[in-house]
């Protein structure tokens, strides 16, 4: 008779304990898209996530610290105000931030997707950093336009190796039951498991640090 009062108790209490859980850590879902809003495990594709993020075309500013790579395009607010609040920390704690950045398919302008294939074959730093330093249409102005993208068989493959790197790590994302969102953001854990934050969010942020060893935002 105990058991029997007690069954629907306990019911009521997870349930009660699962709409806490989503109210305190979650924020409302996107329809049509599951997405972490804390740092998840890369379970699935493991493999093909390595292998497309150490071999992609990133570029970074050389730090001998743990590797967060990001993904992303130029124009994206997220990725803009990611980078703003929280890279200038993470190089003061060494962290190697390596940037793949990509022109997307059919909305990109002709000096951006000269610029994305100009990063590619370079792999230089100091072309991110001037770019990023003003808006995107101030750099070929300010240090000259680079040769088109188009201008070349090996600018051309420049130009889609950041395509096809982030379409491989969507695909693995998708895998893992996750929409691919910008900026996708990835590092290793003391274990060695890929860990993922997709998106720009304040709490995420924070545990990324917490994660990484860098010191809280003051």
């Amino acid at each position: 008779m105990r058991i029997a009062i007690l069954a629907p108790v306990l019911v009521f209490l997870t349930i009660l304990s699962g709409f806490f859980y989503v109210a305190v850590y979650e924020k409302p879902p996107v329809p049509g898209k599951l997405l972490p809003k804390t740092p998840q495990t890369v379970r699935i594709g493991t493999k093909e996530l390595t292998e497309a993020l150490s071999n992609g075309p990133w570029v970074s500013p050389g730090l001998p610290g743990k590797a967060l790579y990001k993904i992303g395009f130029r124009s994206c607010g997220d990725c803009i105000n990611y980078e703003l609040t929280e890279f200038e920390d993470l190089h003061k704690a060494n962290i190697d931030t390596r940037v793949i950045l990509y022109a997307q398919r059919g909305d990109s302008s002709a000096a951006e997707r000269a610029i994305v294939a100009d990063l590619a074959c370079t792999r230089e730093w100091t072309i991110y950093q001037r770019w990023m330093e003003d808006v995107p249409d101030a750099y070929p102005e300010i240090y000259g336009a680079p040769p088109a993208a188009e201008s070349s068989n090996q600018r051309s493959a420049c130009l889609e190796w950041g395509r096809v790197v982030r379409d491989r790590v969507a695909n693995v994302m998708q895998q893992n039951g996750w929409s691919m969102e910008v900026p996708a953001l990835f590092w290793r854990a003391k274990n060695g498991d890929w860990r993922v934050f997709l998106g720009d969010d304040e709490r995420g942020k924070r545990m990324i640090r917490r994660e990484l060893g860098v010191p809280q935002a003051s």
